[in-house]
């Protein structure tokens, strides 16, 4: 059982939504938390501090530069002194650091220190600056090597989990990570099996497979068999029926494509999930 999370904390909603179930998950398994702040680097560099500059009249990297570097320092002190408040009154003794540099780069150095990355499904830029410096979260999750739990906006206690099996490498080692937490939380277990066109009896026996892993654990669950022909919302949509407040699965499934990228099924569930979604490989 993971005894180490790394969570990711930039003061948005959504950073602060991590920050819940990081405590929430630390408390439970009596782990260690770890929150990290990253100062974006990007934003010191490049056209949007020339575009600032600009606008208050001075030259690119002069005195601004240093006088926005301490507001960006300042800010970071405040986001990790509350991060250390809101876990010495949740009875844990978490560590907040502060880094410098890109927000993903920067969590993937400092994954070593933790067998669980949690992250916002959003940053704080989101609303200001979309999509033009690509999305923390999917980066992390398409370089970690560890489990990672992408959160919504909003909080709510884990007592049924839905694990998404299909048979895979990367499905079972994700099974084998539901199965631990629904024992450690005391959580319901149910494993989703989703069957595509003409192979409903395939997909039925690695249904009845993913029970015998979950029996042979001693752990508690039901399984379903999905013949919703898109597997992408076939998983959130079960998941929202049956009451599920964590999703589990493998990035990647069968296909050679998709081990090349971050399946495609994955990525639609991690940006439209309303429950987090914890993606293992």
């Amino acid at each position: 059982m993971m005894k180490s999370i790394l969570v990711c904390t930039d003061g948005s909603r959504h950073g602060d939504t991590a920050c819940d179930y990081a405590i929430a998950l630390a408390r439970n398994l009596k782990a260690q938390l770890t929150g990290v702040h990253v100062l974006d680097s990007r934003m010191l560099e490049g056209p949007l501090m020339a575009d600032i500059s600009g606008w208050i009249g001075a030259q690119p990297y002069g005195s601004q530069l240093q006088q926005f570097r301490e507001m960006l320092e300042q800010k970071g002190n405040v986001i990790i002194e509350a991060f250390n408040d809101r876990c010495a009154k949740a009875g844990l003794d978490a560590e907040g650091v502060i880094r410098m540099g890109h927000p993903s780069r920067v969590l993937i150095e400092e994954e070593t220190r933790a067998e669980m990355i949690i992250l916002g499904q959003r940053g704080n830029h989101a609303d200001l600056v979309g999509e033009a410096l690509g999305s923390t979260a999917e980066r992390v999750v398409r370089h970690s090597i560890k489990p990672c739990m992408v959160t919504p906006s909003s909080f709510r206690e884990i007592n049924k989990i839905m694990a998404a099996y299909d048979g895979s490498p990367h499905a079972s080692q994700a099974l084998h990570e539901a199965i631990e937490l629904a024992q450690a939380l005391q959580a319901e277990l149910i494993i989703l099996t989703v069957a595509e066109q003409d192979d409903a009896e395939r997909m039925n026996e690695i249904s009845r497979e993913g029970m015998r892993l979950a029996e042979a654990h001693e752990c508690r669950a039901v399984n379903l068999v999905s013949e919703d022909t898109r597997s992408s919302r076939a998983v959130i949509d079960n998941a929202n029926e049956q009451g599920c407040d964590l999703i589990v699965m493998g990035a990647y499934g069968h296909s050679r494509i998709r081990e090349m990228i971050l399946g495609s099924t994955t990525t639609y569930v991690m940006t439209h999930a309303d429950v987090p979604v914890m993606l293992v490989r």
